[in-house]
């Protein structure tokens, strides 16, 4: 899957006119097709509910089109970018989400995110993490850098059976059914308190990180943040 920076003088998407202004606008910059379709359903279903949108970058791309998503640092420049591009724009939040995957430049991803006030929503070792805590009877265990070992559970699972890359409806519905979201959330937070470094505890504070500030971002294994941004829309408390 290639990657790629910011586009030149690409104009940033915006709120529909008609959109009610009290209404939270978060722009999500997306690494992998995986993360840009759940986010797509997110937004379709609860959007209206909780007073949100959110939009995502690169755009969805038509059939036979290449996915260009963005490698850490340009997933977090684009971010940037799109904040600079966006003053006028109340309630607004920016979010870069990438993965461990076999990216070398994370650590400079989280320093420009925290310098430029970028929210970061990280998964280790990558996205599936997150999608698998909603049908997980328990935390998982340390996975390393391995890539295949939740893509493959998920596959054991009835409905993800077809799961490639993309969320597609029909996942999108069995990862809501039966409070799993919150299950989803409270692993999450468990893996948070589990973490390696032992410093770090959920954050009290609704979408924070739960993460210290001196714990080694590589080493969050396994770990994934996305349950933040469902905690900063108001989809699970």
């Amino acid at each position: 899957m290639a990657k790629r920076g910011a586009p030149g003088g690409a104009t940033p998407p915006r709120p529909g006119a008609g959109s009610p202004r009290k209404n939270k606008v978060l722009f999500i910059v997306c690494e992998g097709q995986t993360e840009r379709s759940y986010f797509h359903h997110l937004n379709h279903r609860y959007g209206a509910e909780h007073n949100f949108q959110i939009q995502l970058t690169p755009r969805k791309v038509t059939e036979g089109q290449q996915f260009n998503g963005y490698k850490p640092v340009p997933a977090v420049r684009e971010a940037i970018r799109l904040k600079n591009s966006t003053k006028g724009i109340k309630n607004t939040v920016f979010w870069a989400v990438f993965d461990r995957d076999e990216n070398e430049d994370i650590y400079e991803a989280f320093r420009l995110a925290r310098q430029n006030g970028i929210n970061v929503a990280f998964s280790h070792p990558h996205f599936e993490l997150w999608l698998w805590l909603h049908l997980a009877s328990g935390p998982p265990g340390r996975l390393g850098r391995d890539r295949t070992v939740i893509p493959a559970k998920l596959r054991r699972i009835k409905e993800f059976a077809d799961f490639v890359k993309l969320v597609e409806p029909h996942h999108f519905e069995e990862l809501i059914k039966d409070g799993r979201q919150a299950t989803a959330v409270k692993l999450a937070q468990h893996l948070v308190a589990d973490c390696p470094s032992g410093r770090c505890a959920p954050a009290p504070e609704p979408g924070a990180s739960g993460h210290a500030p001196n714990c080694d971002v590589l080493l969050r294994d396994p770990s994934t943040d996305v349950y933040r941004i469902l905690e900063v829309l108001g989809i699970v408390s």
